[in-house]
């Protein structure tokens, strides 16, 4: 009995240890292209996607960087969360939605942009929001931070300041929490990146 306990797991290992093809049981091809710009050096990076049911990250393969360029292609049976791993694991994971289809990636000065995807695109929508509440955030503290400094700042301007900073704080804290509830890839990827970031109350509403 033990030994066919042991069989059995390492059958089960060799299946999550595979890459994403999954011919035969209804998957959808999926081709998943990268551009970089040339201030970006890197010689190979790896696709993994996020399997709900285990819990974890599978490898889908490894690609070389040529020209600039690499491209990932296998099956995929549903939308999944992903994300793109660097040779140089000092650079930060790009997550985005694989799904079926051609899904064309570009990274140039320092920006991602991603094309081609419904999901994805209902992603970068939701970047797009959380980047302009984070950058009002930013220039309130800026402007606070120089009445201080010319000693301009009265406290009704300080009071107001707080406010207005949590308010923007509150915006996006139910933004994140609102996506995350939809409870699909895209939801499954802003909660992998940013549910830490949610204070007790906003926490709790997540389902």
């Amino acid at each position: 009995m033990k030994k066919i306990m042991i069989t059995v797991g390492l059958a089960l290992a060799l299946m999550l240890g595979n890459g994403c093809d999954n011919r035969g049981h209804s998957g959808l091809d999926y081709r998943v292209n990268v551009v970089l710009d040339n201030k970006h050096h890197h010689d190979s990076a790896t696709l993994l996607v996020l399997e709900e049911e285990y819990n974890r990250l599978r490898v889908c393969g490894t690609a070389r960087v040529k020209n600039g360029k690499l491209t990932f292609t296998g099956q995929t049976d549903k939308p999944k969360a992903a994300l793109i791993r660097w040779d140089n694991d000092t650079v930060e994971p790009f997550y985005f939605v694989l799904e079926s289809g051609d899904i064309n990636v570009s990274l140039s000065s320092g920006k991602w942009n991603i094309t081609g995807s419904p999901q994805n695109s209902a992603y970068l929508h939701y970047i797009n929001q959380r980047n302009g509440i984070m950058d009002a955030r930013i220039a309130t503290w800026q402007e606070y931070l120089k009445m201080s400094a010319d000693s301009s700042l009265k406290r009704d301007d300080e009071v107001l300041m707080v406010r207005q900073d949590s308010l923007l704080n509150d915006s996006l804290q139910r933004l994140t929490v609102e996506r995350i509830n939809r409870g699909d890839a895209v939801g499954r990827i802003i909660r992998e990146r940013y549910a830490r970031q949610l204070d007790q109350e906003h926490a709790r509403m997540l389902k």
